[in-house]
């Protein structure tokens, strides 16, 4: 893609984090992206925490998925008739709890297939404290 594509599509993505029901319900942000790697942000949100506003794993899982996407579509064009995707696997390894902060996920492409990405996504809180690692495996297709 061309420098315009380029930010025509992370337009896009950010549009598509604002616009999805369930990834507003959680309070993820777009912050940013560059060809391979997006970061997102989790606003903490009473409603996403657990007995002593420790952050539900499920929130964190579903910020990785959501990470890992955006991070395989910097590799194509999201949100456009040209393309479709979809996770096919997703792992996390929660390794600190988040106790009442926002939180951010950084993922990058580790490879790119003809149509499989596997990502790699870090959560850290505002200090960068590593909270939680997964993977992600994505399919982007290619329309006919």
């Amino acid at each position: 893609m061309d420098e315009t594509a380029v930010k025509k599509n992370f337009e896009r993505m950010r549009k598509v984090i604002e616009m999805t029901p369930f990834m507003r319900h959680l309070g993820m942000e777009f912050v940013e992206a560059e060809e391979g790697c997006a970061r997102l942000k989790l606003r903490y949100q009473q409603e996403n925490s657990t007995f002593g506003d420790a952050l539900h794993g499920g929130a964190i899982a579903s910020l990785i998925d959501t990470t890992g996407a955006m991070a395989a579509w910097t590799t194509a064009e999201i949100a456009t008739p040209r393309y479709f995707g979809s996770t096919v696997g997703c792992n996390v390894n929660y390794l600190s709890g988040a106790i009442g902060e926002d939180i951010f996920a950084e993922g990058r492409v580790l490879k790119r297939g003809k149509e499989i990405i596997y990502s790699d996504v870090r959560v850290t809180n505002p200090a960068g404290k590593l909270l939680a690692q997964g993977t992600v495996v994505y399919r982007i297709v290619e329309r006919e």
